[in-house]
């Protein structure tokens, strides 16, 4: 069976909006720019779509000199890639470190969008931010929620969309790489892979929460709290949900759509409990 990359996305603030990319180089974080900003509130703990849906309608966009951020209702706002603000403690997680802001018009500019006092922060390629390590030792991570990069492939999305009997957007759970495929869920047994000519682990399936169930343009919640919905019905383990795979890369190269995906070595991933 052939695989090939479909789809490829970044996320260069965690909880905003991504965007697709025609490819990616993944550093020593990741995906190159993947979840490098992030928002947080007064007390330095981040910020995400789980307790801020507005989030979504913060559409950022990077190149190689700026991140500008854009968003319904006010000018857009465009920022040095590498800010130079105040040292300040954060937290992801159970993950503390110290990183930098970025500016008081940063600051303004989201706390006007969200309606409430908000910052943003950067994680530097000075800062280090380790992956689990009873899944993947050794390992560097940004702002994602525990590593590199998540991937799905085609037939995941299609199977739940044909049992849930609606469509579900690719980007209600916020992939780096879908992969295509017609085979529902295999990525759960892709242990060792390699995408071109850079190779991939599958270190963690992915619980899923309710950022799953908010349009990723609109902001809104799903009022059928689909797809947690559909599926608790069919990929529940003890109290948690699954779609997706957590992966980590060996090495660095660059990643891109019509890529092929050959499987190495396959065997079962953990979840988590």
């Amino acid at each position: 069976m052939t695989r090939t990359v479909a789809q490829l996305r970044i996320h260069p603030v965690k909880g905003a909006r991504g965007l697709d990319v025609q490819s990616v180089e993944f550093d020593a974080f990741g995906p190159r720019f993947d979840r490098r900003w992030m928002v947080v509130g007064p007390d330095g703990t981040f910020v995400s779509q789980r307790s801020t849906p507005r989030l979504a309608t913060v559409r950022p966009k990077v190149d190689e000199r700026s991140l500008t951020l854009a968003a319904p209702g006010i000018e857009a706002l465009e920022l040095p890639i590498a800010p130079q603000g105040d040292p300040v403690r954060i937290t992801v997680w159970s993950s503390e470190l110290e990183v930098r802001t970025v500016s008081p018009e940063a600051d303004g500019w989201l706390s006007t969008v969200l309606g409430s006092a908000h910052r943003l922060v950067f994680m530097s390629d000075q800062d280090v931010r380790n992956t689990d390590p009873a899944y993947a030792d050794g390992h560097r991570v940004s702002f994602a929620d525990g590593y590199p990069a998540l991937l799905v492939t085609r037939g995941s999305v299609g199977e739940l969309a044909r049992r849930a009997g609606r469509d579900i957007p690719v980007e209600r759970f916020r992939p780096n790489i879908v992969v295509s495929g017609d085979r529902p869920h295999e990525e759960d047994f892709w242990r060792s892979f390699t995408i071109g000519n850079l190779r991939f682990s599958g270190v963690k399936l992915c619980a899923r929460c309710k950022v799953t169930t908010i349009d990723q343009y609109s902001g809104d919640r799903d009022p059928d709290r689909e797809p947690l919905r559909t599926l608790a019905r069919y990929r529940r383990i003890e109290s948690l949900v699954y779609f997706g795979l957590n992966v980590v890369h060996h090495g660095t190269g660059r990643v891109s759509l019509g890529d092929s995906v050959e499987i190495l070595d396959h065997g079962i991933v953990r979840g988590a409990l």
